[in-house]
């Protein structure tokens, strides 16, 4: 079962400790390209790089001491469209048939590669639903909202269960600077009034704010860069715009638990904060993703494992380091709100027990976390590659050459020794589990392109950058991005 039989021991809980389970309020703020150790909170106590040795996020932080901070989770995918839609309906973006980016789909990232990457959806289905859809038709009561970046086009969050919305946002929305830096004050600003408006109206309500920030182009406030500038640098990080940029993020996610604490909702009101991947690659010491490996778009660890803290009712600070993902949240929601059902085909396990009783609460989980992205994205090292996590290990297959690797992520957290050649069992076992996986949800596989001429290979002017990838878990790529990505008119900005 997806939702667990705890759902009747939450109430009794609630009921016991004085909180109100009935109708308890949800507030999701997601951001953009923000990686695991780019915060100033320390996701693993044992990992002293796992918080920035630059980057200040004291609001951050003050969440992060009055909740649960989960060292060990991961956006459904490493690009922001199908971790969006993942989030949304509780299943991979694999399962979706959305395994990249909407809009995406010919040109560099598609011809004349070595294998030709699967087609994929555009749109959001009007067959799935929704969280916000699915707490409406179960809780009446409640009412939704989306502010800021939606990127999965299928007319925007209002046909998808929100009653109050932004529009089918993308990236380009998000390049408003001066006084409103990618957006970041007037969206909080949005979501705290239509808070306000539903507290005074004694509605219960799940508000989702999804930031633009941390994603290029970078832009901060004039007084936030005069601070970063004039402050030392770290070893590991050294940009001030990043840094100016993040904590202008910082203030506004303050703004948002301000706003909850005056509201007097604060014992009333879940807090959900995640990352829709890993950061851009930058030039920084050390990556700018902490002591992973990789960044955006590929399947390495800085891609994918990211920041996860949830705080609320009943929820005492703490950490977990159970292994989660982005699709756990949909059950997990459900479970607080005393909804016991969920739609067909979720693949999501609810965190509500974890988040009361901590990681001996013995969590199983149904199907094997899987992150399926049979893309290109060449520039930044990106290739058709597909991770499982199993344990302690992780198993990544490159659809390219048919090749594996496998990391003990526990001894091994900068994927730094391929142990491929060493334990063969296990990389038989895991990759049967892969393809089991892969076939059960009939998810989009490349295929070899016969017509494939090396001559004109695309991937060619960075074949150094992946091969390097693999190589060096400390490769930082100095000039990561094509002038075209840094303009945020283009197409290609996504």
């Amino acid at each position: 079962m997806k939702i667990t039989v705890l759902t009747t021991l939450l109430l009794v809980y609630y009921t016991t400790v004085g909180l109100s389970p009935n109708s308890p309020n949800i507030v999701l703020i997601l951001t953009d390209d923000q990686g695991w150790g780019s915060t100033s909170v320390l996701m693993d106590k044992n990992v002293p790089e796992s918080k920035s040795d630059f980057i200040q996020t004291p609001n951050l932080e003050k969440l992060a001491e009055r909740g649960v901070i989960f060292s060990d989770a991961y956006a459904p995918h490493p690009n922001c469209s199908p971790t969006r839609y993942s989030i949304l309906t509780g299943k991979s973006p694999a399962k979706l048939q959305m395994s990249d980016i909407v809009g995406r789909h010919s040109g560099l990232y598609f011809d004349n590669n070595r294998v030709i990457p699967p087609p994929h959806v555009n749109d959001i289905a009007d067959e799935e639903h929704t969280l916000a859809e699915w707490i409406k038709n179960h809780r009446s009561e409640y009412v939704t909202a989306h502010f800021g970046k939606w990127h999965l086009n299928g007319g925007g969050p209002a046909r998808h269960g929100f009653d109050t919305d932004s529009g089918p946002t993308s990236n380009r929305e998000g390049t408003a600077k001066d006084s409103d830096p990618k957006r970041i004050f007037s969206i909080t600003e949005k979501g705290n009034e239509w808070m306000e408006k539903q507290v005074k109206e004694e509605r219960p309500f799940y508000l989702q704010i999804s930031h633009y920030a941390t994603h290029l182009a970078v832009f901060s406030l004039e007084s936030t860069l005069k601070k970063t500038e004039a402050r030392q640098p770290g070893k590991r990080h050294i940009l001030p715009g990043h840094a100016a940029m993040t904590e202008d993020l910082d203030s506004g996610v303050g703004m948002t638990l301000d706003k909850i604490k005056e509201l007097g909702i604060e014992d009333n009101t879940y807090v959900i904060y995640i990352a829709d991947n890993g950061t851009y690659p930058r030039n920084n010491p050390g990556n700018t993703n902490g002591p992973l490996h990789g960044w955006k778009a590929t399947t390495w660890e800085g891609g994918i494992r990211v920041p996860l803290l949830i705080a609320g009712p009943g929820i005492d600070h703490g950490r977990r380091s159970t292994r989660t993902v982005g699709w756990d949240l949909f059950p997990t929601i459900c479970d607080w709100l005393g909804i016991n059902s969920v739609p067909d085909g979720l693949e999501g396990d609810s965190l509500a027990n974890l988040l009361l009783r901590g990681d001996s609460a013995g969590f199983v989980r149904e199907d094997p976390i899987v992150i399926h992205f049979p893309h290109y994205q060449l520039h930044k090292g990106g290739q058709p590659s597909t991770a499982l996590y199993h344990g302690d290990y992780k198993l990544i297959k490159f659809w390219e050459t048919g090749d594996y690797h496998l990391y003990n992520l526990e001894t091994d957290l900068d994927e730094s020794e391929n142990l491929s050649k060493k334990d063969t069992n296990r990389v038989v076992r895991m990759s049967n589990m892969l393809s089991d996986y892969l076939d059960k949800i009939d998810a989009g596989i490349p295929t070899l392109n016969t017509q494939f001429d090396p001559n004109n290979d695309p991937g060619a002017p960075w074949a150094d950058i992946k091969a390097r990838l693999i190589s060096e878990p400390y490769f930082i790529l100095q000039d990561p991005e094509p002038n075209w990505a840094l303009n945020p008119g283009s197409s290609r900005n996504r």
